[in-house]
């Protein structure tokens, strides 16, 4: 993502501020009118079903798109199914991506059997993340795909959204939260936003309402940007350093210390999301000038993290390459983590597994060099950090062990 893009979006969002808020305002009220009203259990479920969603407008019905319509037909018709339905897309413990889906089928069931006519239940992720935002404002963002499909372009973000595609959604969100890392260090915007917030309106700490307005105001009220930046290719940003490295080991240390996990952990996130990012840019830019015409997958946002690499790409033969990338803004000898999944794919990938060790990250500039270790990482992975414990209950007939020579 282009950051300095970003920050003049930023800017135009402030200079049109009250502009943009005269048109947008509803959503916050759409928000406090839900969390006032909204009550699963009510005997009259329809009603209060209408009642919440009462200043929803265009978040659910605009032109031919009226999702909210039909919500309301189907709930008069069976009201305990879609009582059941949002009992389960609300469950926090589950999923969200499978509720989103689950959601949508069921609605599209019970359209099939109260109105065979009508061929659509309109309950599609943008309406579902109305649902779920109206009811967890903090947790979650307002989505359209044309939005998304525009403000990706505009912000240089190297994912190309794909029609239907739910993969769509996790790189939404991605993208949402390394904006709204860039907002929350605005304190300009964060205090006209403060301002306008009054009883009417739910002010949403976590400022996530704030960051899908700025996508919108982008795409939607801001036409034109003046001096417009231009991002360097990913194959000049990122200048690749021959190294041989070997693993170094750790020197224990019993002292203790009071580092402050969570800012920490949001930082290092924010840097290796960036990081991911420019490696995907740079890998689709590389696969162009070979002529091919493989496409580099963003596996990490599009699956999630747990298949031991973040990028599937390919070499020059067309060759599937598996790529771990690993960012820092220190020297190329700061130490890094490598996960379980991480190691067991390069061991069982060796031929094709690649580990992208980014160092000197600027974040602003967006450059960095890098080093490229080919095969299994099981040399490097000398320095145990921690250890998953599983216990259970032992049984009474398990009598004890003792080591050798200690009865």
């Amino acid at each position: 993502m282009n950051l300095q893009k970003v920050k003049e979006i930023i800017e135009f969002y402030k200079k049109h501020f009250h502009a943009i808020c005269k048109e947008e305002i509803y959503k916050w009220r759409a928000v406090k009118r839900f969390q006032d009203n909204w009550n699963i259990g009510a005997d009259d479920f329809v009603a209060m079903l209408e009642d919440s969603l009462n200043l929803s407008r265009n978040l659910l019905d605009s032109g031919n798109y009226y999702p909210k319509r039909m919500l309301l037909l189907n709930a008069g018709q069976k009201p305990e199914i879609v009582r059941k339905l949002f009992n389960e897309l609300y469950n926090e413990e589950k999923d969200w991506i499978e509720r989103i889906i689950d959601f949508k089928n069921g609605m599209a069931s019970l359209t099939k059997i109260n109105f065979r006519n009508h061929r659509q239940s309109y309950q599609d992720p943008r309406a579902i993340l109305v649902y779920l935002t109206l009811r967890f404002p903090d947790t979650y963002f307002f989505y359209k795909y044309t939005m998304f499909e525009a403000f990706i372009e505009k912000v240089d973000h190297p994912y190309i959204p794909k029609t239907g595609a739910i993969e769509n959604l996790r790189i939404y969100f991605n993208l949402c939260e390394l904006l709204k890392e860039e907002i929350i260090k605005d304190a300009e915007l964060i205090k006209l936003h403060k301002q306008r917030i009054t009883e009417n309106e739910y002010f949403d700490k976590s400022f996530n309402i704030l960051t899908q307005d700025v996508i919108y105001a982008a795409v939607r009220h801001i036409e034109r940007f003046e001096k417009p930046f231009r991002q360097e290719p990913a194959l000049k940003s990122l200048i690749e350093v021959k190294k041989s490295i070997i693993s170094k080991p750790d020197k224990i240390s019993l002292k203790g210390s009071f580092p402050n996990y969570i800012e920490n952990e949001k930082a290092k996130k924010r840097i290796g999301d960036l990081g991911e990012q420019l490696v995907f840019r740079y890998e689709q830019e590389k696969l162009r000038k070979l002529g091919s015409k493989k496409e580099p997958v963003y596996i990490a946002k599009t699956k999630g993290d747990g298949e031991g690499y973040d990028i599937l790409s390919f070499d020059e033969w067309d060759e599937e390459i598996f790529i771990e990338v690993k960012t820092t803004t220190s020297n190329y000898d700061a130490p890094f983590y490598i996960t379980r999944n991480e190691l067991e794919k390069s061991i069982n990938e060796k031929e094709r597994f690649c580990l992208y060790r980014l160092f000197d990250f600027d974040e602003k500039e967006r450059t960095a060099k890098f080093y490229v270790q080919q095969g299994s990482l099981e040399y490097l992975c000398i320095n145990p950090v921690l250890y998953r414990v599983r216990v259970e209950e032992k049984k009474a007939s398990e009598s004890l062990a003792f080591p050798a020579g200690k009865l």
